[in-house]
């Protein structure tokens, strides 16, 4: 009865534990910010168009990721081995981190949108502007001010010789 016993509590530990990530392993939730801010950062990549010009400024940005969670390049490469090997977990992150980007990707859109209509709203004004009639300049026009009629000047008049105000006389004694 006492070897049962003992067998029976044997086979209960060897099934209560479970193998579990080991501690020298980025855990899971760590790591799907770092593939997250990896992935970003690969799109970000992507769009530089020189391939050399890519490369140089990519290497310096990964390692700010992996300073970022205190890691290196080789505790990462090694996550991701472990994970390789265990894609069942690898595939429930990646689904995780596909919704984020996903989410990410919805509010960009919907934020340019709205920087779109502030756009069109302050172009909207300045069309109409443009669209309004020009105002005939040889037409007299109104002082608002005095109701006086202001007269066009005609530019192609001679103008005959003009002299200094009295005030100005001082400040400009050889003018005469």
């Amino acid at each position: 009865m006492t070897r049962f016993l003992l067998l029976l509590f044997c086979i209960a530990m060897i099934a209560s534990c479970k193998p579990g990530i080991p501690k020298d392993i980025v855990q899971p939730a760590e790591m799907e910010k770092i593939l997250y801010d990896i992935h970003v950062l690969d799109g970000y990549v992507a769009t530089i168009p020189i391939p050399d010009s890519a490369k140089k400024i990519s290497a310096p940005l990964y390692k700010g990721i992996f300073k970022k969670y205190g890691i290196d390049s080789a505790e990462h490469a090694k996550s991701m081995t472990y994970y390789y090997k265990h894609p069942d977990i690898l595939s429930k992150m990646y689904n995780r981190i596909s919704e984020r980007l996903t989410k990410a990707k919805e509010e960009e859109m919907k934020r340019e949108e709205k920087e779109a209509k502030l756009k069109a709203k302050k172009v909207k004004p300045l069309d109409e502007a443009v669209e309004a009639k020009p105002t005939d300049t040889i037409k007299p026009k109104t002082d608002t001010a005095k109701h006086k009629v202001v007269k066009p000047v005609d530019s192609t008049k001679k103008v005959k010789s003009v002299k200094p105000i009295k005030r100005f006389k001082k400040a400009l004694p050889s003018v005469q």
